[in-house]
């Protein structure tokens, strides 16, 4: 069957506290902020809905709407303050679980955030109940033969910090190294 998209294009993330998030996935993570919408671009957009409902103006013009972070040419991130005009009746019921972060080395990566004050965990289950990796840090060898990490952002949404080896399962299986 023929695959309908080559790419995860972004990930839009609603989040509690805009300045703390700006500061982890831009100025700790490093991810380029490449635009800003704002609230009156919401309006504009909301207008078009097809059954004509129009939000009522509740945020002023000139507050964030959205934030777009390119984590590389064709993957962004997408951050929304949460304001709840865009949330589901049961918006406390998510399906997020976590999103992933390949990176070169594993061991100067967890180096890197915990210089920029980024507390590292073992494994999923650390980060959520709160038992950060002990100072000398050892990567976690996954079950796909990759070695990982884990961090929380501002809201603690849960990161994988993942470096695929050429054993990894996924490496593997990548049809750009196949021959």
């Amino acid at each position: 069957m023929e695959k309908i998209s080559r790419n995860c294009m972004h990930l839009g993330l609603r989040v509690k506290d805009y300045e703390a998030t700006m500061a982890f996935y831009r100025d700790a993570l490093g991810f380029e902020e490449i635009f800003t919408l704002l609230m009156r671009d919401f309006y504009e957009t909301m207008e078009l809905s097809a059954d004509g409902t129009v939000p009522e103006r509740t945020v002023d013009d000139d507050e964030v709407w959205l934030t777009y972070l390119r984590i590389q040419d064709g993957q962004y991130l997408e951050i929304f303050p949460d304001r709840g005009i865009e949330s589901a009746p049961d918006y406390n019921r998510q399906s997020f679980f976590h999103f992933s972060l390949e990176v070169d080395d594993i061991d100067v990566a967890v180096a890197k955030l915990r210089q920029r004050g980024i507390t590292v965990y073992n494994l999923h289950i650390d980060a959520i109940n709160g038992s950060p990796s002990p100072a000398a840090f050892q990567a976690v060898q996954g079950r796909c033969g990759s070695r990982l990490a884990w961090i929380k952002d501002p809201d603690g949404n849960l990161i994988e910090v993942m470096q695929l080896m050429p054993e990894s399962m996924q490496r593997l299986r990548d049809s750009t190294t196949k021959n």
